[in-house]
């Protein structure tokens, strides 16, 4: 289920190969042009946009900035087909206590652009210093989680980065092979290779927790690293990102400046990451922000008009991702941050007394 499936002849369309080529190349485009161009692109093949765009008013030949094209909520992928084309791949969001029929679902028409952006995405924020490294991998492999869109990626990270004997998944069968990921840690420590541990924030705090009751404690590598992703909500106990960098140093000796933590959707084709390891191998000294490559961009957005509050400001975010050209460019999020110079900062999730602006815009999707 790895590959990359090619698309079939007739379903590809030329903003694809625009995206392609612009996640390459930053001078090949410009992120407004193409940004418009997949707007128009959606907009003609997307029912239920163009329908909610011209009640809006808003058409390719009124829309004129990026940042006034209609976002789509991230719940309006539980509801509506939201693809420009028959998908070739569908990634399910994680379960909710409506049950694993009302999961969100991102069709894919072409799944090149995820791949793209996704290796990019990894090589800016992850990657910087190396071409391959050893991964140890605390997430499924994707043969055994095909509706995953984050095990795909790290499979496409094991594939182009983790070409390092040693490499592994420690997942298995829903569980964690405790024994087999303790063995290649000690590995690592006898051969001096460093790693680069892929995991859910979920599962790294529960081995920490196996590693405090038992007094294990590893000394990993100068130039190891730690792609922690999903929090720690729900899995017994919940650490802060402090407490997980400080116990990625007491645990692992790899230090905070090569611990970053991933924050991506699955109804989003690309990821931001922390960027304290792409800040350390540049020789920038900088504070710890989320940031994601050239063709993703955040707006926060007021949570009762939904328009853009200035610099600085608490709001929803909205992420306008170009490697979503098949689907949804610009996605409505239920998170609540603001932005800081080179980045952004998450707070929290919108209370329920916030979220007009968010149940409007699902409504109007729903209908």
């Amino acid at each position: 289920m790895s590959e990359i499936m090619a698309v079939p002849k007739g379903e590809e369309h030329p903003i694809h190969d625009k995206v392609l080529r612009f996640i390459s190349d930053p001078a090949a485009a410009t992120f407004e042009t193409l940004a418009l161009e997949i707007f128009a692109h959606q907009f003609e093949c997307v029912r239920a946009y163009r329908d909610v765009c011209e009640r809006r008013g808003a058409t390719p030949a009124t829309v004129r900035e990026w940042r006034d094209i209609p976002p789509v909520p991230a719940l309006a992928f539980k509801h509506v087909d939201l693809g420009c084309a028959e998908a070739r791949r569908v990634f399910l969001t994680t379960g909710t206590t409506a049950g694993a029929e009302r999961r969100g679902r991102h069709g894919m028409p072409d799944l090149r652009l995820y791949h793209a952006a996704a290796i990019a995405g990894m090589k800016e924020f992850l990657f910087p210093d190396v071409e391959t490294i050893r991964i140890l991998s605390l997430v499924a492999a994707t043969a055994e989680c095909p509706e995953s869109s984050l095990a795909q990626m790290i499979t496409w990270a094991m594939e182009r980065f983790g070409r390092v004997p040693g490499s592994d998944v420690f997942v298995r069968g829903g569980q964690l092979d405790v024994a087999g990921f303790i063995a290649a840690l000690r590995q690592s420590e006898r051969d001096g290779v460093p790693v680069c541990i892929m995991t859910t924030t979920g599962a790294l705090v529960r081995f920490f927790d196996y590693c405090r009751a038992q007094g294990v404690v590893f000394r990993l590598p100068h130039g190891s690293r730690v792609m922690d992703t999903g929090g720690s909500k729900g899995v017994g106990r919940s650490l802060s990102a402090a407490g997980v960098l400080h116990a990625c140093w007491n645990m692992l000796a790899v230090p905070g400046y090569f611990c970053a933590n991933e924050y991506g959707m699955t109804e989003l084709s690309s990821q931001y990451y922390d960027t304290v390891i792409r800040d350390r191998c540049a020789g920038r000294l900088a504070r710890r922000v989320k940031a994601g490559p050239h063709w993703l961009r955040p707006v926060v957005l007021d949570p009762g008009s939904l328009r853009e509050v200035h610099a600085g400001a608490p709001g929803l975010l909205c992420h306008f991702d170009l490697a979503n050209a098949g689907t949804a460019v610009a996605v409505l999020t239920e998170d609540i941050g603001h932005t800081v110079e080179n980045g952004f900062i998450i707070t929290g999730r919108i209370a329920g007394a916030e979220t007009r602006g968010c149940s409007l815009a699902l409504a109007d999707f729903v209908a």
